[in-house]
């Protein structure tokens, strides 16, 4: 291990490519362009929300490079506990992407945990198996969390060393979702453990009026809050085609 300059630090950073997580308010609250590759982010609040963030990203990570992505082909891993994943959204944001629908689809690896004890093995003993995965999305982390005990804590403690394992052996991005804590109004279910292993925490809570984004924590951005209005009357898209539009017809 050696010492480098704050001045080699910054323009690393500034080297790393950062990909839009198709939320135009999110990616404003992360000083404007999106997730940092080297950092772990946690979003936890409304799961819906949460949820579409994740398909949004596991499409515009394969743009490539000049596109603002990761680079054509790269491989992402989808674990999901809120059983949200819907291939015909992700194939109806791809053509908007002029992304080939088909190619998006076969580059995402999805695993569905139905149980607590599913999560944990998925990510301590399965994910670290994945060759060549440069995108990391879990949806959920704690949404299967059975009860307070401590195994359970130790166990959602062995799931984040298997998380660890891949973030040594490949370097991906990696953006986990969770749900409120029921007893809190701001931390995410999985208390500080959880909380300690992201490097970006952004609390998102939804409300009849506005959805809230808070930047919790930030290694080198402070504190924020933006509100992202909603129109008192929905707008009624006329011009939509691919509303009716079956999945096979991208294929």
């Amino acid at each position: 291990m050696s010492f480098r300059s704050g001045l080699k630090v910054y323009r690393k950073n500034k080297s790393v490519p950062l990909v839009s997580s198709g939320d135009s308010t999110l990616d404003e609250l992360l000083g404007g362009s999106g997730f940092h590759k080297d950092l772990v982010y946690l979003l936890y609040g409304d799961k819906k929300k949460t949820s579409n963030i994740l398909l949004t990203t596991s499409v515009i990570a394969q743009k490539s490079f000049a596109n603002g992505g990761l680079g054509e082909k790269i491989k992402v891993a989808y674990i999901d506990a809120n059983n949200r994943f819907n291939p015909y959204n992700v194939s109806k944001f791809a053509v908007s992407q002029n992304l080939s629908p088909q190619k998006v689809l076969s580059n995402i690896s999805i695993a569905r945990a139905f149980t607590w004890d599913q999560m944990v093995e998925l990510l301590e003993n399965k994910l670290s198996k994945l060759e060549q995965v440069k995108v990391v999305l879990i949806s959920g982390i704690t949404t299967l969390f059975q009860s307070y005990e401590k195994q359970t804590f130790e166990d959602l403690l062995r799931a984040i060393n298997g998380i660890k394992t891949i973030l040594s052996k490949t370097k991906p991005l990696i953006v986990i979702t969770a749900p409120l804590n029921e007893y809190s109004l701001y931390r995410p279910n999985g208390g500080k453990i959880l909380s300690h292993f992201g490097s970006v925490l952004v609390m998102i809570n939804e409300d009849e009026r506005y959805c809230e984004y808070v930047l919790v924590q930030h290694p080198f951005l402070p504190e924020n809050r933006l509100l992202k209005w909603k129109p008192r009357l929905p707008k009624r898209n006329l011009a939509n085609t691919t509303k009716n539009m079956t999945l096979d017809c991208w294929f």
